[in-house]
């Protein structure tokens, strides 16, 4: 089966069971909270392995789960995931469970890649400016790239503004190529 109608489906189920709770931006973070534990430590390959029995699996997956104060909702998903080895599909479930949740609260995901890091007072002005551009809440993210020389490269909406000194002086270059 294709990731993507898979992580849907997993990610529009369990978003409707959070709804059903009235909870659905706190489950949200408890799965961000699980993934960022499952993604850079060894539990994510004990969980995958199917060496280890399905009940050893599933006892430490419980143990881990209660360490990070997680709902019984979340808990019985994340053992549905682990039963039916769908936890590989883990980040890009949170991934459309996030989309579900940014839609919903009527939120936009943007991300800003620049040079060096921003200044909080910078990363306000601009989440207050793609605000008024896409007429919604905006949840920035931030990266950086040193290759970027200078200037900002912003994604909003699948639509991207690229001000960045790289690509201001590829386009000089283009230019003066195309005028000798």
């Amino acid at each position: 089966m294709i990731e993507g109608s898979l992580s849907r489906r997993y990610a529009k189920a369990f978003f409707q069971l959070a709804q059903e709770e009235a909870s659905e931006e706190a489950i949200g973070q408890e799965l961000e909270r699980f993934l960022a534990a499952y993604a850079v430590s060894a539990l994510q390959t004990v969980l995958n392995n199917p060496t280890f029995g399905l009940d050893s699996r599933r006892k430490i997956l419980l143990e881990v789960t209660k360490a990070l104060s997680l709902s019984p909702v979340s808990i019985r998903f994340l053992a549905i995931l682990l039963e039916r080895d769908r936890l590989v599909y883990l980040p890009s479930i949170v991934d459309r469970y996030r989309s579900l949740l940014n839609l919903a609260k009527g939120r936009v995901e943007a991300t800003a890649v620049g040079a060096a890091a921003l200044d909080p007072t910078m990363i306000e002005r601009l989440r207050k400016l793609l605000g008024g551009i896409s007429g919604k809440e905006v949840v920035l993210h931030e990266q950086t790239d040193p290759s970027l020389i200078g200037g900002m490269r912003v994604s909003l909406e699948g639509k991207v503004y690229d001000g960045t000194v790289r690509t201001q002086l590829e386009k000089m270059k283009q230019r003066i190529a195309r005028e000798y």
